[in-house]
């Protein structure tokens, strides 16, 4: 059984077709969004910080932020994605030294607590028999003079979780299980998140049950992986940054057409068919509402003067009314009522599937006493339904 991540885990539930794409059939792309390259260099940039304050050297503010354009420059690579439209690649490093800075104001000196590694690898079993093995990788690891274990993340993402997303967050939850196997005597460990977007934390502490629950689980995903032969795709708002727009049947269409200019994307086969098939549609539901209110105004006029048919030019509408008796439904409370007294009447053998029919001919020619109808009838309604019938006009009524 191969090796599992929070993230390789995560893939799968998120769209099975790109796990299979990612870690079974191993499609390499080159492509790199520049949400996840500016996290990357933020990261770059904290470790440095940390690691050179475990040397006892704190950073200016300024040195961080040239090694960080450094990083950047260096990392660069024409394959980085800029997908929205309206942004550059250097508002996103503007964005990167802005939660830098954001970051260092609030924590330098960085002396409240001692790093005890940055971007640490952890490896290990979920379960006792070692076939199920976890790895990860730890921001920083951090103990305060109480002596707890902090389990630091860092978030540059926009989005802003609650606490409950914290408390319920699966991969800090993972590291604290690595952490308790690799310092079995650690009594107390914290889970943080830096979303440094929003200059917040977000702390989880999480008990052994919770722990074990979280194992549980991921050894059933797992499994479910192990055990998978077809791998669909899923369609979710993270597709917007899938690395296999053009292997997915979901999103193939997209690629094919992205790059057409006006005049061949509008005549682009799929294209065309599916813009007439939309128009098509869109009559079709004007033909539907002009179709019932045409047979309403039939069913109006019939009614208002007394027909049982209409004529026209070469065909003829039949208008049947019909009213039916109606009880209560199971999901309606009244229908236990309805049952406890044909129950106490001893009638309930009768008519026991509450069916409409059974219940009229029941009332209407079985006898039963008038007080015993008369109860019923409380709970039952006169329902009218109305049909049109079209037809052809024989050649002689023409």
């Amino acid at each position: 059984m191969p090796t599992y991540s929070h993230s390789r885990i995560s893939t799968f539930e998120d769209c099975p077709l790109r796990y299979r794409l990612t870690y079974i059939d191993r499609v390499r792309r080159e492509t790199e969004g520049v949400e996840a390259f500016l996290g990357s260099r933020v990261h770059d940039t904290l470790q440095k910080c940390y690691e050179d304050a475990r040397r006892t050297r704190i950073d200016a503010l300024d040195e961080l932020l040239a090694f960080y354009d450094a990083a950047w420059q260096k990392n660069w690579h024409a394959n980085v994605v800029v997908s929205k439209k309206d942004l550059t690649a250097d508002h996103y490093r503007q964005l990167g030294r802005k939660l830098l800075t954001t970051y260092y104001q609030r924590f330098a000196p960085f002396d409240t607590d001692l790093t005890i590694g940055t971007e640490l690898r952890l490896s290990f079993p979920l379960d006792d028999a070692g076939a199920y093995l976890i790895n990860g990788i730890i921001d920083r690891l951090a103990r305060t003079p109480d002596g707890t274990l902090w389990v630091h993340d860092y978030k540059t993402g926009a989005h802003l979780p609650s606490q409950a997303d914290a408390d319920a967050d699966r991969q800090l939850a993972l590291y604290q299980l690595g952490v308790h196997k690799r310092w079995p005597d650690a009594t107390k460990v914290k889970l943080v998140w830096h979303h440094l977007a929003h200059d917040t934390d977000l702390v989880s502490l999480r008990t052994a049950q919770a722990l074990a629950e979280v194992a549980t689980a991921v050894i059933q995903v797992i499994d479910e992986i192990e055990a998978a032969t077809d791998f669909p795709p899923k369609e979710t708002p993270l597709c917007e940054w899938c690395d296999y727009p053009d292997l997915c049947p979901q999103r193939k269409h997209y690629t094919m057409v992205a790059e057409l200019p006006p005049n061949r994307y509008l005549n682009e086969p799929g294209v065309a068919l599916v813009n007439r098939y939309a128009a098509l549609k869109q009559q079709a539901s004007q033909i539907d509402a002009e179709t019932e209110m045409v047979r309403e105004a039939l069913i109006h006029y019939a009614r208002r003067n007394g027909l049982g048919a209409l004529r026209g030019s070469d065909r003829q509408a039949r208008i049947r009314f019909h009213t039916s008796l109606k009880f209560p439904a199971k999901s309606d409370p009244a229908r236990a009522e309805l049952d406890a007294t044909l129950q106490q009447a001893g009638k309930w053998e009768e008519v026991s599937q509450l069916d409409a029919t059974a219940l009229s001919n029941a009332i209407d020619g079985r006898g039963w006493d008038r007080d015993l109808i008369e109860q019923v009838m409380r709970y039952g309604r006169l329902e009218e339904t109305t049909s049109v019938h079209l037809s052809r006009l024989r050649e002689g009524e023409k």
